[in-house]
């Protein structure tokens, strides 16, 4: 064989192996062992296991919002500061069954706690 082959082969051989490395790396949790590593976890803790969110969104209070619900949306307990709440989303973590995986997970956070983890097949 020619040095240009060997070569070739050789970094698709190391390409094969470091992918094969990565795709283990995943883990994935059954429900109750998501819900007890994350419920009411700092933010640190789901970077930590989970890395980086695959989609992030910020929850804003729309105007108007206490005339909607008829009571005041404002803590006077509290005057002047407003709650932080993010949405973080990850896909293909949690199993519902053998081999088989929720499409994503939201994990609501407020103030970088984790207050609230929902399951989605769509």
């Amino acid at each position: 064989m020619n040095k240009k082959i060997k070569s070739l082969l050789m970094i698709l051989g190391i390409l094969g192996f470091s992918l094969s490395i990565m795709a283990e790396s995943k883990r994935t949790f059954t429900e109750d062992e998501f819900i007890s590593v994350f419920s009411g976890k700092p933010k640190a803790r789901v970077v930590k296991y989970l890395g980086e969110p695959d989609k992030q969104e910020i929850a804003i209070k729309p105007k108007g919002a206490s005339s909607v619900l008829g009571r005041p949306t404002t803590d006077k307990s509290r005057p002047g500061k407003k709650d932080k709440v993010e949405m973080w989303y990850y896909s293909s973590l949690v199993e519902y069954s053998p081999k088989k995986l929720y499409k994503r997970v939201e994990l609501t956070l407020i103030n970088d706690r984790v207050v609230n983890i929902a399951f989605f097949n769509q």
